[in-house]
């Protein structure tokens, strides 16, 4: 990792901590919890009525709605979405391409550096190379099919239940995303309970040294989903920063799950600002 996204440094909240908002909303309510830029989640992006598009215009929309806002765009969260289906044959595979192909198009007009996604479902452990080809080749085309001359990065955010945590294949995973310039999302809570609590020395530095992305939160490392705030769960937070190191990644806070996520972002900011802070200054915490 050379280039340092727009967001890094900065105080990076979430569109879902209200996710049962519009976007207007949802921006309004990240800034004034102190928050500098915001990751969209797709849900949020369009009307959100069923059988309503959402298309590139919407994207554009949404960024002017951020700017105005005084947030910057950090990513447009495509994790999980519909349309992402690499591994159910040719028509599937096609669908996904195109899928992540569009998602590029939005994040561009929107104004944000990167796209996030996951790998994916893979039943066992022997579908796991297989499936590491079909994503590189997902993301390859689909950069291609963009018709971007820079299009955003793409980062795969990993969950206990996607093949790379649950089939223990993380090396085998950033070595194919590395291989099409993708990279993964360290997400504190996933790592946690997959792996444990000790999580971080587990990664080689192969593996390290391909994360463009981080989502800060804790865990009890037991509740899968759950991601709890600072010093709730059983993390050492600090002990991770130094692994990260000063590395140029933006380090947004993901309250996804926890049932009062304004209350957790007024309490715990001073310690995510200073965890931010401190990695952007690349000192070790």
């Amino acid at each position: 990792m050379t280039a340092v996204p727009p967001d890094f440094g900065k105080r990076i909240g979430m569109s879902l901590i209200a996710g049962r908002d519009d976007l207007e909303i949802a921006a309004a309510t990240v800034r004034d919890l102190g928050f500098e830029g915001m990751e969209v989640h797709i849900q949020q992006l369009g009307p959100g009525l069923p059988g309503v598009p959402v298309l590139a215009a919407h994207a554009t929309a949404a960024g002017r709605l951020l700017r105005r806002a005084g947030l910057t765009a950090s990513a447009l969260n495509a994790v999980g979405d519909a349309s992402f289906d690499p591994y159910s044959g040719p028509t599937a595979l096609a669908g996904s391409i195109t899928g992540l192909a569009e998602h590029l198009r939005w994040a561009a007009a929107m104004g944000a550096p990167r796209v996030l996604i996951w790998e994916g479902r893979v039943p066992e452990p022997e579908d796991v190379q297989a499936a590491c080809e079909a994503l590189a080749h997902v993301i390859a085309e689909a950069r291609r099919r963009s018709g971007l001359a820079a299009p955003p990065e793409i980062s795969c955010e990993l969950h206990p239940f996607t093949f790379a945590l649950k089939h223990r294949a993380l090396a085998q995973l950033a070595a194919a995303l590395r291989s099409v310039g993708a990279g993964i999302c360290l997400d504190f809570c996933h790592f946690g309970v997959a792996l444990g609590a000790d999580f971080i020395a587990q990664i080689d530095s192969e593996t390290l040294a391909t994360i463009n992305h981080v989502h800060y939160a804790d865990t009890d490392t037991e509740t899968s989903e759950l991601h709890f705030p600072p010093g709730v769960g059983v993390l050492d937070l600090d002990s991770i920063g130094r692994y990260l190191g000063g590395r140029p990644v933006a380090v947004s806070w993901d309250l996804f799950g926890w049932p009062e996520p304004r209350h957790a972002a007024r309490s715990g900011m001073a310690r995510y600002a200073d965890f931010v802070r401190r990695h952007a200054a690349g000192c070790a915490p």
